[in-house]
């Protein structure tokens, strides 16, 4: 059975699939996905930044607005252009997967991987159903007025509006509004999915490799159960004379312990991390601004909310990810003092030494190598983004 098919494995494969980046597609499937994709996305910026940012520039309201979308239409172009251009890389991480599989020896180390690839899954799961509920809000928030406005009694028209700012100059606005509200959405909704599996796929790979630690750690305190006696513990010869269970024990750990691919994780990612967070700052300022404009009605600040929401959410994840990968590359120390240690040969010690040395620089994902992602991190970043907000709110 195709280790891909099982249940915590379904996710990323839907998700990879959607965005073309799923390995084992046809080429012909991934050039149509991504030339579907990036044609949604050029549907709805035209008319969203360029006509809009020209019609409303006096505008300090709609240009916030505007500001926010373009934001997050450059987070779309970063991570996507980096999971097209990393498409490779992204291979070989999904091949490594499937080799890691090969080399777990018992049930309780499947059972180790399959806990934090669980873990992922739920993870995945709960990251994707906040930002589609936020998503639901954002793309509803023009529909909501005009259903309320029909069982109302006034007789004053509301103006036709849409998610975002736009202006339709090739066709009648308020003629075909529907079918530009829908064609908007649509547009939207791609967007956001894309960023979205983009996600998936990061946290997924940080899971497994997480996994692998455990493993890894799993096997270190639980060395073969062999007695040897003292005085042949102490032999410098020993392993030459006898067959070092031990030290070959040490090895195979080794060895696992450089399979886990975190540099490659880190190759892969990086340089849309840097992107994605250098926009979080700004982003989140804006719409803080926004949910504290005199002008918004509820409507306006529950759907800003929601957008601000989302912010943090995605941000959050990806330090919280990156603090977890870092967590469980230091776990293999602890492991190390926990083993017994002292009832082995005096060269598999030195192994272990040599593992414990690599083991005391635990493994970090950066923001294009600028940044150090953690929790840590991610409190930095609110508050740099909360200066940016009082800064933006004296200039109103």
């Amino acid at each position: 059975m195709d280790i891909y098919e099982r249940s915590y494995y379904k996710i990323v494969k839907s998700f990879a699939s959607f965005i073309g980046q799923w390995p084992y597609q046809s080429r012909l499937q991934r050039l149509v996905l991504e030339f579907l994709l990036w044609n949604l996305f050029i549907i709805q910026i035209i008319p969203q930044v360029v006509v809009s940012l020209v019609d409303h520039f006096k505008d300090l309201d709609v240009v916030l607005e505007l500001l926010s979308a373009f934001i997050m239409d450059l987070a779309y172009i970063a991570k996507y252009s980096n999971a097209i251009i990393k498409a490779k890389l992204i291979k070989r991480i999904f091949e490594k997967i499937k080799e890691d599989w090969k080399i777990l020896r018992s049930d309780q180390e499947k059972l180790i991987l399959e806990y934090h690839l669980k873990m992922g899954q739920y993870l995945s799961i709960g990251y994707t159903g906040f930002a589609n509920l936020a998503l639901l809000v954002f793309i509803l928030d023009p529909i909501f007025p005009i259903i309320i406005d029909k069982f109302s009694e006034s007789n004053d028209s509301l103006p036709r509006r849409f998610a975002v700012p736009m202006e339709f100059v090739v066709c009648d606005q308020q003629k075909y509004y529907w079918s530009l509200l829908s064609l908007s959405n649509f547009c939207i909704i791609s967007i956001i999915m894309v960023i979205i599996c983009c996600d998936v796929l990061f946290i997924s790979f940080v899971q497994h490799v997480c996994g692998i630690f455990a493993v890894v750690g799993f096997r270190i305190e639980h060395a073969p159960n062999v007695i040897i006696p003292h005085e042949i513990l102490k032999d410098s010869n020993f392993g030459s004379n006898y067959q070092d269970v031990h030290y070959r024990h040490i090895v195979t750990c080794i060895r696992d312990h450089r399979r886990a691919f975190a540099e490659l994780i880190e190759t892969t990612f990086t340089e849309s991390f840097g992107i994605v967070v250098g926009l979080n700052l700004p982003i989140m300022s804006i719409t803080a601004v926004q949910i504290m404009a005199e002008t918004n009605s509820i409507q306006d600040t529950v759907k800003n909310i929601m957008f601000t929401g989302a912010q943090l959410v995605h941000l959050f994840f990806d330090c919280y990810m990156s603090q977890r990968l870092t967590d469980m590359s230091s776990h293999i120390h602890d492991c190390i003092t926990r083993a017994k240690w002292y009832e082995i040969s005096a060269r598999s010690r030195k192994l272990l030494i040599l593992m414990t040395l690599r083991s005391q620089v635990p493994c970090k994902l950066t923001a294009a190598k600028v940044m150090d992602l953690s929790i840590e991190s991610f409190g930095v970043c609110v508050k740099t983004a909360g200066s940016y907000f009082t800064m933006l709110m004296s200039m109103r």
